[in-house]
């Protein structure tokens, strides 16, 4: 193949770094990407295991003398996300990425890079490839579909791993150095409800202007949540008013604070104008509470009709729990400045066929309060009637003060640039929080070069960094020899 990066280092990573750029390797698909990772370690006559959901395990025995040391796993995720600008004319099943260098920058045309998770992959297949290295034992294992949930390796099995050191490679930028990432769950709640006739005035009820954000990364900035501000002024009406909602929605994904929110009311008895000043002066007082975070936020209304809506009880149901169901930032780590340690999000309400339902998204550093805040947001709404289920539990990566082997990086790092390192933690779900459920005591430290845009056609990766990140990765090995 032609390849685009040249006279850069390590020459070996970035030529990897091309030919898995070759293979179409979006969530979902990444059938040809294991299948090429598999033939890449027959190729040198390494062990290499694939398993139904396409993971790929390849070990490599430690050099010379050193074979007996324990092994360290290094992690990372073959698949990318499949994003594009319009313009561009790209086949996701089939068509290598397009490289290109600017600099010291590396972007793809039109397309994402793909360095999230590439980078991984590329540096495991250098140390896989080359002879001249001392290392202990290697576990090199690499995931699917971690871009749509995590699915790969809440899937994998631990037969084949004996690692209880890891260095995740899906934590950048250069010199922070993850040490812990959030656990969490969903918890669905149902509203069940009958139709009756709409009687009254009806009022459309839009909420717009809203910044989002993802509800892990951006929860602490306190941004306004359109269905927590719909509950409220649906509450605030329901003081003087009676009314039948006749339509509820808000939010598209339960791990985005939610922009938008837009409802139906009907009023009875006349009171839809007093319906209308609540609803303004509601909106001033959120305004003035949003002016540093939101200040686009804004209510639309406009008239509107319905020939049905739900029933009296149900409306009066929904109203309390868009009301009182708890939002946000929950608890602020003492261990890590500046880390929410835990939060939640009222992420979606839709109307399903007989019920209104409410996606809430859980997250904590720690398992324990994943599931007491679940628990709480559990009883909530069962004792206002509604149905409720706890799902799609994933491990948090807790912090571990006392961790060897983050200690070790960092002290390479800092003899190696003459830089302390930043100890880093995120509020969303991570590979390292999967591994160690599975793993239970796995010491874990996340590194990873200067990088930006993922998941959109602007992503980058700084190649001065790469190269640099290459070879610490290259020099903690070589020191994990010494540690017996």
């Amino acid at each position: 193949m032609n390849y685009v990066i040249s006279g850069r280092e390590p020459a070996d990573a970035l030529r990897f770094f091309e030919e898995i750029s070759a293979v179409p390797r979006a969530s979902r698909n990444e059938a040809g990407i294991a299948a090429f990772m598999k033939k890449f370690a027959e190729d040198r006559g390494l062990w290499v295991n694939v398993d139904e959901f396409n993971n790929v395990i390849i070990k490599k025995p430690g050099t010379p003398g050193f074979e007996n040391l324990p092994a360290v796993m290094l992690q990372g995720h073959l698949d990318i996300v499949p994003e594009k600008n319009q313009d561009t004319v790209h086949d996701w099943e089939k068509d290598g990425l397009k490289l290109q260098v600017n600099g010291d920058i590396l972007t793809a045309t039109g397309t994402t890079l793909g360095c999230d998770d590439g980078y991984a992959l590329s540096y495991m297949m250098a140390v896989l490839d080359r002879k001249d290295l001392r290392h202990p034992p290697l576990e090199c294992v690499m995931t699917s579909m971690e871009e749509v949930g995590l699915i790969g390796a809440m899937n994998m099995s631990g037969e084949h791993l004996t690692a209880k050191r890891m260095i995740s490679m899906d934590a950048g930028g250069e010199g922070g150095f993850l040490a812990s990432s959030a656990g969490g769950n969903y918890v669905f709640i149902k509203v069940p409800f009958h139709y009756v006739e709409a009687k009254g005035e009806g009022i459309g009820i839009h909420i717009r202007g809203l910044d989002g954000g993802h509800s892990g990364g951006m929860i602490h900035m306190e941004k306004g949540n359109s269905n927590k501000i719909l509950g409220r002024i649906l509450y605030n009406i329901s003081k003087e008013c009676i009314f039948n909602i006749a339509s509820i929605t808000g939010g598209f994904k339960g791990n985005a604070i939610p922009r938008e929110a837009d409802c139906v009311i009907m009023v009875h008895n006349g009171m839809a104008d007093r319906a209308r000043e609540i609803i303004a002066e509601t909106e001033k007082e959120v305004a003035r509470e949003l002016a540093f975070s939101d200040s686009g936020f804004k209510v639309v209304l406009d008239t509107a009709s319905a020939e049905k809506a739900i029933n009296l009880e149900a409306t009066k149901q929904i109203v309390h729990l868009s009301h009182v169901l708890p939002n946000g930032m929950m608890m602020k780590s003492m261990a890590i400045e500046g880390l929410t340690n835990a939060s939640l999000n009222v992420g979606v309400v839709t109307m399903e066929e007989g019920f209104v339902k409410y996606e809430v998204t859980v997250r904590s550093a720690e398992d324990s309060l994943v599931r007491s805040i679940s628990e709480v947001v559990h009883d909530i709404a069962t004792m206002a009637g509604a149905q409720c289920e706890i799902t799609g539990s994933y491990p948090a990566f807790s912090f571990d003060a006392d961790s060897k082997m983050r200690k070790l990086v960092m002290d390479i790092y800092k003899e190696m640039s003459g830089k302390e390192g930043q100890v880093r933690a995120v509020h969303g779900g991570t590979e390292a929080g999967v591994f160690r459920g599975l793993i239970p005591g796995l010491d874990i430290v996340g590194i990873g070069p200067n990088s930006g845009g993922a998941h959109t056609p602007e992503e980058w990766v700084d190649l001065g960094s790469y190269e640099r990140v290459f070879n610490l990765l290259v020099k903690i090995l070589d020191r994990l020899c010494d540690e017996q």
